[in-house]
């Protein structure tokens, strides 16, 4: 190995995922930029709202936005903001139209005129709606002095007083290396009025950006700290802003990392099922598509769970384990059971009945499902061993909805380090729609899974077309990667491996030579590691 000299001289001195600081750097080229991007935009996925509002009217399209109303020459039953489909105010003015002559109205804020007060009639009204940033049906009933009473007449008016929605799909999730190129993609979508004008500001420049996807790249970075913002207007003038934070570094960090392995051949294993509307399609033979998952993982000591995509169900989300079908009170499948038991559960628990949230987040609920098996809470209690080793299967057709911390591919392989001390060699598979494939994302696939790929290619995982009619393959494949990450040491960083830095392996103190390659942060050997204590040198971005 080039530095097993350098590395022999710290030994002594290493503690667990202890780190020295090189101080050496790479000199900055002086063609290396530190300001200037390009911009492309898909518009087509803009979610503006085209007018659904008077139903009984007709509406045209405008400039994308709200809609411009044709009312009808006969009168029917009332109009909300004058034909209006839109407006930022929860006053709505109502004019009425009865069909005969009336002596009381009803005003109800729904579509099946229930609820509502009558009150004496006259040709003008008002009514204050509690619901905002969302279409509001009204409906209305007449009656005259004699109990006669009209049709229910409904209509609808979007209330908008909300921003654009700003979603980062991909961004630098660590370190990056000076001199690449840094890509982010995020989208800018208004369900009501419509995106007005995007602007884009980095390092002191300003670009316009524009509804729908962005891509931009930053071509050859330099070293520093730096800060994408998005600012986005909607034709109402209501305004929203949203950044994005990355780090160019230049500089390194040698790393040494303690791991005792074991020849218990212990993994855990959780299953992560996107039970939104949008899966309907997939979820109608999700129990055919996994058949042949366990005949792969036979002969190791295995344990499966299920979680679903849904961060706040009461019972089936926020990374709660759901029942195992046909189980009450139990949440956890060990290889205890018999193969075709196992298979059975394992199919029909995978197979959801229920709708969970549209608001699909993967990486967040497998991390509450951690966290709750760390606190020993619920059916989580017991599901993560401490002397096994981890792997997710996530199944979805949309990629991350949200942006927080524990939505974030780094933030969640840091979590797994730092809440096992390193031990425990991990690995997060995805079945999705994955970027760049037309065929599914124009089919069943709703949106391209950028961060699940990004974390899958992290920990060295296999990435599935959820839009294949038969996941056997790749199933097969995903079992594998389970398997494989028995022979693996997830590292705590991604390792650079150059003329001048490598990876050292020492076993039981002596240098040990079995065969590995890097996938994503996990170093993979070729064959099972003998058990022993292990001691990996390498260095990383600081």
């Amino acid at each position: 190995m080039k530095n097993l000299g350098l590395m022999t001289v710290f030994l002594a001195g290493m503690m667990l995922t202890g780190c020295l600081e090189s101080g050496q750097g790479t000199e900055v080229p002086s063609n290396l930029n530190n300001g200037d991007f390009s911009v492309i935009t898909d518009p087509g996925q803009d979610t503006s709202n085209n007018g659904g509002g008077q139903n009984g009217g007709n509406t045209t399209p405008d400039d994308g936005g709200s809609s411009t109303p044709q009312l009808p020459s006969e009168p029917d039953g009332f109009y909300i903001n004058k034909g209006q489909a839109l407006t930022s105010s929860t006053n709505l003015m109502l004019d009425f139209y009865p069909p005969f002559y009336a002596a009381y109205t009803k005003v109800s804020e729904n579509d099946t005129c229930t609820g509502g007060v009558w009150a004496g009639y006259a040709d003008v009204g008002s009514f204050v709606s509690s619901k905002i940033n969302q279409n509001v049906p009204l409906s209305v009933q007449f009656r005259d002095h004699d109990g006669r009473m009209s049709s229910c007449n409904v209509r609808s008016i979007f209330i908008d007083q909300a921003g654009p929605d700003i979603v980062f799909a991909k961004y630098p999730s660590a370190p990056v290396e000076e001199g690449l190129d840094v890509e982010i993609v995020f989208s800018v979508t208004d369900p009501g009025a419509g995106v007005a004008e995007v602007t884009c500001q980095f390092a002191n420049t300003s670009k316009p950006c524009a509804a729908g996807q962005n891509k931009i790249l930053f071509p050859k970075m330099a070293g520093g700290d730096y800060t994408l913002t998005v600012l986005a207007k909607d034709k109402l003038g209501f305004s929203s802003q949203k950044s994005v934070s990355f780090k160019v570094s230049s500089l390194y960090k040698q790393m040494a990392q303690n791991v005792k392995v074991n020849e218990y051949k212990k993994v855990d294993i959780l299953f992560v099922i996107d039970n939104s509307g949008s899966m309907a399609y997939e979820q109608k033979s999700m129990a055919s598509r996994v058949r042949n998952f366990l005949d792969v993982v036979k002969g190791l000591d295995w344990q499966i769970a299920v979680t679903t995509t849904d961060p706040v169900h009461k019972t089936l989300g926020d990374g709660r384990l759901v029942p195992l079908y046909g189980k009450t009170g139990s949440y956890i499948l060990t290889s205890s059971v018999s193969d075709a038991d196992a298979r059975y559960t394992l199919g029909m628990t995978l197979q959801r009945p229920e709708t969970g949230s549209g608001s699909e987040q993967g990486i967040y609920v497998a991390y509450r499902a951690i966290e709750r098996s760390l606190a020993a809470a619920g059916g989580n209690t017991n599901f993560i061993r401490p002397d096994a080793q981890l792997a997710v299967v996530l199944i979805s057709d949309e990629d991350e909805s949200a942006n927080g911390p524990k939505n974030d591919p780094a933030n969640f392989v840091k979590f797994v380090q730092d809440s096992f001390a390193g031990q425990k060699s991990m690995s997060f598979h995805s079945i999705i729609a994955r970027p760049g494939d037309k065929a599914c994302l124009n089919g069943e696939g709703y949106s391209a899974g950028y961060r699940y790929e990004q974390i899958s290619k992290l920990t060295g995982g296999v990435i599935g077309d959820v839009c294949a009619t038969d996941y056997a393959a790749q199933v097969q494949g995903i079992a594998e990667g389970v398997r494989k990450t028995l022979k693996s040491i997830t590292l705590s960083c991604a390792p650079i491996v150059d003329s001048m830095r490598s990876i050292l392996v020492l076993k039981d103190g002596q240098v040990y030579n079995g065969t590995s390659k890097m996938e994503g942060l996990n170093l993979v050997f070729d064959g099972m590691l003998p058990a022993g204590n292990y001691e990996v040198y390498y260095s990383c971005l600081k």
